[in-house]
């Protein structure tokens, strides 16, 4: 009879192949080894070693999701005696690219477990066989069994059919593994539509390496804020981030990524001065109105609704990334190059960097705008940070608590300002404004208005705080048109962030200390004078 030791044996050797093999296969030849990332956009780079005598240099399988007009092949740094000819770029036919691969780790690993499904379901095979010679396995007719032949072949029955659920296991866990690998597989396909095969002429009289470089517009990495304004020490804390994503539709495995802030989306230039020509206007008769709208009534526009996409960050992630890239400001931009090697799926895949934390000096004030209601809000003021700073989406924190979101937007001003949030330790009082015009507000040829406004600001903090508040007060922009002020007290500033008619107050305000505002305006114009904005 058969014995069943080398099946089982079988199983655990196949079994102990597919952990050692669980690892990532290999890249294929010729990765992206270099990407500097934009806003926008990024540069890639592959290196080829190149051979000798060698009068050509072809990479195939390369996707088409590049700029081909950006394409530049050069000799390395370090090649002195490859020199480069011209280049050629052709378009693959699926049969010729039935060896491309948008991931070629994964296509690796699903050609190791195809691999090792196949040895288990040999051997399950094989085990059947024996299985069947088992079952098969009776005395002759008339002649008796012994009680230790019996008890063998029942032994050597147990352990085959052992052996056979074991096998269905493995080739069970096996598939489950493949299912979703295969999966993968095929939606990272159907991302690449089509190959370019890239062949450049050379002439090496010795061994060198060939640089190619292109650019492409799907990778990409958007600047993130994140702002603490420390209110005891009066410092603005800003950590900068970049969510960098790229769908070229191959992976790029074991990159040096670079993050740069410069923006070739933005515009290169200006059109031509256009000259200032005044002509006369002829007059254009308007077709007469028709005396009914014979057009359908448009239909409504239907508006889809808004998917809203969540990163979430793992605590391996934040282990991985609590490091600081390495800086270098240029005259066109600043550039972050992470530490290490970074691998990045071609399908979208989110990857968030911490680049670093910068502190300033601010002023923390409350601001209010009577105008936009009777809320107070803490507004930092700070000058304005040297460098490169893309706009981007800002997360307002406030002692480290989360208050908020809004925009980073580095102005020309001198000064900068970030609101972070409503400040409710001021309570803001709105009085009733006093007003007198119609009938009564004739004066001989003009008609007056006279009208006034109050604010009481009441601190409710238990240590003093610093507010401001902002009036727009009437501005004439006709001779015609006269404007007499008075305000109580005098404001700081009468012409705020150099805004005609927008006054400031400025005030410190001791715990519980409440202070009242006020600002009187009499507007007169002719009778006959048209006036926007007249009260």
């Amino acid at each position: 009879m058969p014995r069943s030791h080398t099946p089982i044996r079988t199983v655990l050797g196949v079994l102990a192949l597919s952990g050692a093999q669980g690892g990532m296969a290999a890249p294929a030849p010729h990765p992206v080894i270099q990407a500097v990332v934009f806003p926008g956009g990024a540069e890639l780079l592959r290196v080829v070693p190149v051979a000798a005598g060698a009068g050509e240099v072809v990479l195939n399988c390369l996707p088409a999701r590049l700029e081909v007009d950006t394409l530049q092949a050069t000799p390395s740094a370090a090649s002195s005696g490859l020199v480069v000819g011209d280049l050629r770029v052709e378009t693959l036919s699926p049969e010729h690219a039935t060896g491309c691969s948008a991931n070629a780790p994964l296509d690796a690993r699903i050609a190791a477990l195809e691999e090792q499904r196949a040895l288990l379901q040999a051997d399950r095979d094989a085990l059947d066989l024996a299985l069947t010679y088992l079952r098969k396995a009776e005395p002759s007719e008339g002649k008796a069994v012994a009680a230790d032949g019996v008890e063998a072949l029942r032994r050597q029955g147990a352990q085959a059919l052992k052996a056979q659920a074991k096998f269905k296991q493995a080739l069970d866990a096996l598939e489950r593994e493949l299912a979703p690998l295969q999966a993968q597989r095929e939606q990272e396909r159907k991302r690449v539509p089509s190959w370019l095969r890239v062949t450049v002429r050379v002439a090496a009289s010795q061994a060198g390496q060939l640089e190619l470089r292109y650019q492409t517009r799907f990778a990409s990495w958007q600047p993130q804020y994140r702002a603490d304004l420390r209110t005891q020490q009066n410092q603005l804390r800003l950590e900068r981030l970049a969510e960098v994503k790229q769908a070229t539709g191959e992976a790029w495995d074991g990159v040096t990524l670079t993050l740069s802030t410069r923006q070739p989306q933005r515009a290169t230039g200006l059109r031509p001065v256009q000259p200032w020509t005044l002509v006369k206007a002829e007059p254009v008769e308007s077709p007469p109105p028709p005396m009914y709208d014979t057009r359908p009534a448009p239909a409504p526009m239907a508006i889809a609704p808004r998917s809203l996409e969540k990163l979430s960050v793992t605590g391996s992630r934040v282990a991985e990334e609590t490091f600081t890239p390495l800086r270098v400001d240029s005259d066109v931009d600043a550039q972050f190059t992470v530490p290490g090697r970074v691998s990045l799926a071609g399908d979208s895949e989110l990857r968030s960097f911490s680049l670093e934390t910068l502190s300033w000096p601010a002023q923390v004030r409350a601001h209010v705008q009577p105008a936009h209601g009777a809320q107070a809000y803490t507004l930092a003021l700070f000058k304005r940070p040297e460098g490169f700073f893309p706009r981007g989406a800002l997360q307002l924190m406030r002692d480290g608590q989360w208050v908020g979101k809004s925009q980073w937007v580095v102005t020309d001003e001198t000064e900068q300002s970030q609101f972070f949030g409503p400040e409710d330790r001021v309570r803001v009082r709105i009085e009733p404004e006093r007003r007198d015009a119609g009938e009564k507000g004739f004066i001989g040829s003009r008609r007056v208005a006279t009208l006034g406004r109050a604010w009481v600001l009441e601190n409710l903090a238990g240590k003093p705080l610093d507010v401001q508040l902002v009036e727009a007060s009437p501005h004439p922009q006709h001779q015609d048109i006269e404007v007499q002020r008075q305000f109580n007290p005098p404001p700081t500033e009468l012409r705020w962030r150099e805004l005609d008619g927008v006054v400031l107050w400025r005030a410190t305000l001791a715990p519980k200390q409440s202070q009242r505002f006020t600002a009187d305006y009499q507007i007169s114009a002719p009778k006959d004078l048209r006036v926007t904005g007249w009260p």
